[in-house]
């Protein structure tokens, strides 16, 4: 129970915010104008890192997040196919470094960490759409396309 308890208010949303931002930082790399980090749903806090960049944390914390960018002239595909590999990347190393702190440390919250870091990295690189939602890996592959179309 108490490694359940741990794993939806603790480990699962640090590691979604980890990835969402991995993905902000991609999409401030290529010039976002405004960026935003939510975590959960329902009524937020927020949190204003610059003029540009919020992290809002909802009532409901645990339960997904998401990042929202903008650019006014817009993103080239390339830019959106490095701002969709931004958040498995991160999640990524999220894995190497629980997996780094899990050699000397080896503590049941770390091997969540470590376990969640790894399937967010590998389900998000699976190429599919479900309700108008899309994965990560389904957007490098639609910028992918265009990037070729326009060669």
């Amino acid at each position: 129970m108490v490694v359940f308890v741990w794993f939806v208010f603790i480990v699962a949303p640090f590691c979604l915010l980890l990835h969402e931002l991995g993905h902000s930082l991609l999409a401030r790399t290529a010039g976002a104008d405004r960026v935003e980090v939510f975590l959960g749903i329902g009524p937020s806090v927020k949190f204003q890192i610059n003029p540009s960049f919020r992290i809002h944390i909802a009532s409901w914390y645990f339960l997904g997040a998401m990042a929202s960018y903008d650019k006014r002239e817009g993103f080239s595909p390339g830019d959106r196919m490095a701002i969709s590999l931004g958040g498995p990347l991160f999640s990524l190393g999220g894995a190497v470094i629980s997996w780094g702190i899990y050699l000397y440390a080896p503590y049941p919250i770390v091997s969540l960490m470590l376990v969640f870091n790894c399937w967010l990295f590998i389900i998000n690189l699976i190429p599919f759409s479900v309700k108008g939602k899309q994965s990560d890996g389904y957007l490098v592959i639609k910028d992918a396309a265009c990037l070729i179309k326009e060669k």
